[in-house]
């Protein structure tokens, strides 16, 4: 007897000793995980939240309408439109890729739709095999790939997402987001210029439209959602605030006064014709490296930005011919502003996809007095600018000279909560331009 309680005295004691290794080790394990930095969204980004920018390996991507390489990335539902998607890999070796497709609210939320019921076709869908580009020093692989088709249609309007993987690993590369409106209703739209400049001493566009509402909408103030967006900077939509819903049939809306968009907002022009020392804004040029060397006459703050008409959208970005050439492109910023310990300076433009990247953060020389990056860019017309990064945060007018007036460029997108099926339905869009 004295044994058996023997036996169930040390079973217990080891039980207890157990239970408090592993408690130990959870609340160590906790405080590890608390100890952890979180991460954290940058705010004021162009791109759309969830958005995967593209691997070092990917380049040059495009997507636009089918036989206009300016258009946005839009399409009509059940039209013959399709959106051509084209981006380069820079090695010779060919991969097979996969595109798939998601649905997604108008704030980039995945949105409750199963699959099967916003799209028909494969899940999966693989890309044709690249094009070797008759160029060398790098070479490269260009994918072109157009949809909807044959083995891909969209059955439901909306924001969607499409990602490129590569098939063997499973590995993201990059996604973009795209729009298929019904193209429901009229709208028109214009803009009102705010002569009052703003806190930061520029001058304000307040966009306005009339939506001519469909028959099935019936009460426009609580099922519908309007939004604006200026460049194409898709992950800035601003919600039109004012809404006027007097006038049967129609409903008048605008964004507030204290969320107008920036009437002069500024960015420098890259044209990249040829690589060579005659382009007028190369300085340097040395072909004997892998891709060859450009140095660019550098960008002075306050006199070197694009001064003409030329919207963002009208650029044609990288040059898609497979003779087209990449140079290693590097850039000299001279500045007199004083950023504080915890601000940074990067690049961003067309040839980022207008996402920040840590490959394209500029560094102070002090021996020049300069900021410089580089970057691998294709030979085409590119839109640029610099941006101060300070508290997690995009300053994207710090480094403007708040003089320029280009062309601006909106789009006003109109969606319908359904509630019958819901979801979100993009009924229409509307795209028009503001001279200054």
């Amino acid at each position: 007897m004295a044994i058996s309680t023997s036996k169930q005295f040390l079973f217990l004691l080891f039980a207890s000793l157990a239970l408090l290794q592993c408690g130990t080790s959870r609340n160590s394990s906790s405080s590890e995980t608390n100890n952890k930095k979180s991460y954290t969204p940058l705010e004021n980004q162009f791109t759309v939240p969830g958005q995967v920018n593209a691997s070092d390996i990917v380049y040059s991507v495009k997507l636009h309408r089918s036989g206009n390489n300016l258009s946005a990335p839009i399409i009509q539902l059940n039209s013959s439109q399709k959106l051509r998607l084209s981006f380069d890999l820079l090695e010779f070796e060919s991969r097979q890729l996969s595109i798939s497709f998601t649905h997604h609210n108008p704030d980039w939320s995945r949105s409750s739709l199963a699959e099967d019921f916003y799209k028909e076709g494969y899940f999966n869908l693989m890309l044709p095999f690249g094009r070797v580009s008759r160029t060398e020093r790098p070479d490269y692989r260009n994918y072109q790939y157009e949809f909807p088709n044959e083995n891909i249609e969209f059955l439901v309007s909306g924001n969607y997402m499409l990602q490129v993987e590569d098939a063997d690993s499973g590995n993201l590369l990059f996604s973009m987001p795209f729009f298929v409106s019904e193209n429901q209703g009229g709208i028109i739209s214009q803009v009102e210029t705010v002569i009052v400049p703003r806190e930061e001493g520029r001058v304000s566009h307040n966009p306005e439209s009339i939506f001519e509402t469909p028959e099935f909408i019936a009460t426009p103030q609580f099922d519908l959602e309007f939004y604006y967006v200026q460049n194409q900077f898709w992950g800035r939509a601003k919600e039109a605030g004012e809404l006027d819903t007097s006038t049967p049939g129609e409903v008048r809306f605008e964004v507030t006064r204290n969320n107008s968009f920036v009437g002069d907002y500024e960015f420098q022009l890259l044209s990249l014709t040829d690589l060579t020392q005659q382009d007028p804004q190369i300085l340097e040029y040395d072909p004997s490296e892998i891709p060859p060397r450009v140095v660019l006459f550098e960008d002075v703050q306050g006199f070197t930005a694009n001064r003409n008409q030329t919207p963002l959208s009208n650029l044609s970005g990288a040059n898609t011919s497979l003779s087209a050439r990449y140079g290693n492109v590097h850039f000299r910023f001279d500045t007199d502003r004083q950023l504080n310990n915890d601000s940074d300076i990067y690049l961003v433009g067309d040839f980022t996809n207008w996402s920040l990247r840590s490959d394209y953060r500029l560094k102070y020389h002090q021996d020049t007095d300069r900021w410089r990056t580089n970057g691998i860019i294709k030979t085409g017309t590119y839109a640029y600018k610099y941006v101060v990064v300070q508290n997690n945060e995009i300053k994207d007018l710090a480094l403007d000279d708040s003089f320029t007036r280009s062309r601006q460029e909106y789009h006003a997108l109109v969606y319908y909560r359904d509630p019958d099926r819901f979801y979100y339905r993009l009924l229409q869009t509307n795209n028009f331009f503001k001279n200054n």
